[in-house]
């Protein structure tokens, strides 16, 4: 009988002890998680490269060019961002994606683009999820999620020219995040 009592009695203890136990390493694991992106707004600057580069490649060239310009035409492309304009600035990862030519105008550009930033500052990691048109007039694409850092965001992203040195010209993406 003494030697069941004292085995309630530790199964007891084993159950006190154990919620606490757990709650600390549930801390313990949540502390190795990435920090939400808190901020509502943040820039880089992609430096795209032209002319033969390995980044940039075409999936699919144009359905019919006498009757429908360039539609259909599907590009593939992987760039580089960076902090600031200067190619040489500290890298923040890459930009991938691709885009599909949705004009039957010649000399008309409009892009369906569907693209990934796969972002690292040091603080912040994780994936923004990018779709929209692009123009020549310009172009405003839609945030529809992201990861890790970025989970669930939903915002839009403004996309500027900047500068053309060849064989890159940079843009700077203006990221705009809702509550």
């Amino acid at each position: 009988m003494a030697m069941a009592q004292s085995l309630q009695e530790l199964v007891a203890l084993g159950v006190i002890f154990s919620v606490p136990i757990a709650l600390l390493l549930e801390g313990a694991e949540a502390s190795n998680e990435l920090p939400s992106f808190k901020e509502h707004q943040f820039s880089y600057y992609v430096q795209l490269q032209t002319g033969g580069a390995p980044n940039l490649g075409i999936l699919r060239p144009p359905i019919n060019t006498t009757i429908s310009a360039n539609f259909g035409s599907s590009t593939i492309f992987a760039f580089n961002v960076t902090e600031s304009e200067l190619r040489t600035s500290k890298s923040l990862g890459l930009i991938r994606g691709y885009t599909v030519e949705t004009s039957y105008v010649s000399g008309d550009m409009r892009l369906l683009e569907v693209e990934f930033l796969q972002y690292d500052d040091g603080r912040y990691k994780g994936t923004v999820q990018y779709q929209g048109a692009v123009t020549s007039t310009g172009t405003e694409l839609a945030i529809v999620g992201g990861s890790c850092s970025f989970r669930g965001v939903r915002g839009y992203v403004v996309v500027n020219f900047i500068s053309s040195v060849p064989p890159f010209s940079t843009y700077r993406h203006d990221v705009t995040l809702l509550e």
